[in-house]
């Protein structure tokens, strides 16, 4: 998928392409075998928040207004599945989905050894202590202490951010612990039907924006539901009464269209000062801290 996204091909860059999105490929640091021992070690885990952070102030320093976080990679799912497991109290069958092959066929081995290994890692944890950097170095490696790190920096810059599979998800989970209103920055365009994202939406009290189920990989059911949140803002921005309130274009002598005179030139609906101004919701915890520059993650793969 990474190589097919760099190459301009397939269902990412189409729908990126389509919605005039920026497409960015960022290589995670390698993650071991969670069943084994710690997936990343802890200087590394600073490391990795520390870029996923300034990857999120760079993109609000270029105008960015919305960023769309997903993932993908070898392991990547049964980390999330255990990142989510460890920090809402889950048993792994219930957070990890069924594996589908290539050819479209549902693979029960493979999930049953999906399974074994999440046991194994929360059994081998299971005196470890379960602070938000712990879970990461312990479980969750270096994709989604990346995104953790680029949700902190975009709750730190008032950048909403696009979830959009487990990893998302998972890292959202750990991000409540180190930055309370992170979660008022985040918004989940579906769940897909994924059991471990339904259980974290719950937890975060995300409601899904829509229910496509496209499976066709994370990032691409957000860039999908993009246009429709599109258009939700445009009318929530524009319209002064809510149709369903008796509003209409009669109500308001700035509507669109044609005037008494049959000119198609006037303007819009626009903002206004008897329009009521944004109030940030209260955060439920501490607020992020800024983190110090460091030197950018070396690249690599989860390891298998």
């Amino acid at each position: 998928r990474a190589r097919q996204a760099r190459a301009g091909r397939g269902a990412l860059a189409r729908l990126a392409a389509e919605n005039r999105a920026d497409l960015q490929i960022v290589e995670a640091p390698t993650s071991a075998p969670i069943e084994d021992g710690p997936a990343l070690p802890a200087d590394e885990v600073e490391a990795a928040l520390r870029y996923g952070w300034r990857l999120a102030e760079q993109a609000a320093d270029a105008g960015v207004r919305l960023l769309v976080l997903a993932a993908c990679g070898a392991g990547a799912e049964a980390a999330a599945a255990a990142v989510l497991a460890a920090t809402a109290g889950a048993e792994p069958p219930t957070v990890l989905g069924r594996v589908v092959t290539e050819q479209g066929e549902i693979d029960d081995a493979a999930w049953m050894v999906r399974c074994a290994a999440v046991r194994d890692a929360l059994h081998r944890t299971r005196r470890s202590p379960r602070e938000a950097k712990d879970i990461l170095a312990e479980l969750g490696g270096g994709d989604i202490a990346l995104a953790t790190g680029v949700l902190l920096g975009a709750t730190a810059r008032r950048l909403p951010v696009l979830l959009d599979g487990p990893v998302g998800t998972a890292a959202a989970m750990v991000s409540r612990d180190l930055a309370g209103q992170a979660r008022h920055w985040c918004l989940l365009p579906d769940h897909g039907g994924r059991p471990g994202v339904r259980l974290a939406a719950d937890v975060l009290g995300l409601t899904p924006l829509v229910d496509l189920r496209l499976d066709l990989g994370e990032g691409a059911t957000a860039l999908a539901a993009l246009p429709l949140l599109r258009s939700a803002l445009t009318l929530a921005a524009t319209l002064p009464v809510h149709p369903s309130l008796g509003g209409d274009d009669s109500d308001n002598g700035d509507r669109t269209g044609d005037d008494d005179r049959g000119n198609s030139d006037r303007t819009g609906y626009g903002t206004g000062p008897d329009e009521p101004d944004f109030a940030e919701p209260e955060p439920a915890g501490p607020g992020p801290t800024t983190i110090g520059s460091d030197e950018p993650v070396s690249p690599g793969r989860r390891a298998d």
